[in-house]
């Protein structure tokens, strides 16, 4: 390997890197203003799916995720998404990655049928693509780490169902 490619690739994976850090920054943003289905979407591949475990479910493909999107305000009517801590590797391809962050989120979560002021903390696994130049989810999977009612604690209350 020649040091012009080897130059390139390691700019290209520092290039690589910002452009995946604004992704996630500009979907933080986009959850907090709402969770407007169809820019949130276009953040995905066309196969992109997002894994929110048994209290968000499975979402594969543009139609489930605009689906998901579309609905999941009526649960979290306000966030304050915090994505802490990026882990980014990109391939020597520069065409896929992979990422983890940590999730600290303030929200309003309606739970039964009441707005409810909650905690919410977890870990991002994700992986990227690059598609048409941008780059795009291919995966989001969220762990949950806690759900819980900020007037009692994540010890005495680690979840809200």
């Amino acid at each position: 390997m020649s040091d012009d490619n080897d130059f390139d690739i390691r700019l290209g994976k520092l290039e690589a890197e910002r452009e995946i850090k604004n992704l996630k920054a500009a979907y933080a943003g986009l959850c907090d203003a709402g969770y407007p289905p169809a820019p949130l979407v276009a953040q995905f591949t066309e196969d992109g799916i997002f894994d929110g475990g048994e209290r968000f479910g499975i979402h594969k493909g543009h139609d489930e995720l605009m689906a998901y999107f579309d609905g999941v305000s009526k649960q979290i009517v306000w966030a304050l998404h915090y994505m802490v801590a990026p882990a980014i590797t990109v391939h020597d391809d520069l065409s896929r990655a992979t990422g983890t962050w940590y999730l600290w989120e303030p929200c309003t979560l309606v739970v039964g049928g009441k707005e409810t002021p909650t905690w919410i903390s977890g870990k991002y696994t994700d992986e990227y693509r690059r598609v048409d130049g941008s780059w795009r989810f291919a995966h989001v999977r969220l762990v949950l780490e806690t759900i819980s009612d900020v007037r009692e604690n994540w010890i005495d209350s680690p979840f809200v169902s």
